[in-house]
């Protein structure tokens, strides 16, 4: 079985990572059932659904039609 951690969100919400595959996914490629092996509390952070997404130089906003000139 592949061993995995349980990362528990400020906002509630549960992820699992891996943290080892087992010898029977690395030859089959199939996802055998998971063994949560540690949990671990990031409560200082909201997983990646709930995070407000950081500004970006190219996010700017811009008038649609800010190329025409009247």
């Amino acid at each position: 079985m592949c061993d995995y951690t349980q990362v528990e969100f400020r906002c509630g919400h549960v992820r699992y990572t891996v943290r080892a595959w087992c010898a029977s996914y690395e030859t089959t490629h199939k996802r055998c059932p998971p063994s949560v092996v540690a949990i671990e509390f990031r409560l200082d952070e909201r997983c990646g659904d709930c995070r407000v997404p950081a500004a970006q130089p190219w996010m700017t906003r811009s008038s649609k039609n800010s190329r025409i000139q009247a």
